[in-house]
């Protein structure tokens, strides 16, 4: 993948709120458990979104590791690659629109 792209997909995937939240949520911890954190949402989107969109796409481009089986959500091989923005993007969060995480 050429830096380029690798930008493009990055950008891509914090596109939707939902997303940004599951990478925010793993930045904190390591792991977290996808039915509690789709609970937070689920009044931002449906179950379906959430197993059907979010969190495959996520998964595909290699930022988280889905277990579908226990619902657990860990960091995948290219989380590095978006943790440093997160950190960029939580210690400037007063600047940002009150709805971005």
């Amino acid at each position: 993948m050429t830096a380029e792209n690798s930008w493009t997909t990055l950008f891509d995937c914090l596109r939707a709120k939902p997303r940004r939240r599951i990478l925010t949520a793993l930045a904190a911890k390591e792991e977290i458990c996808g039915d509690q954190l789709s609970e937070e949402i689920a009044t931002e989107i449906s179950q379906t979104e959430w197993v059907h969109i979010h969190l495959p796409k996520l998964a595909e481009n290699d930022f988280i590791v889905w277990d579908r089986n226990s619902g657990t959500i860990g960091r995948g091989e290219r989380f590095s690659e978006v943790e440093t923005l997160l950190a960029v993007i939580q210690t400037e969060s007063d600047t940002l629109p009150d709805d971005w995480i």
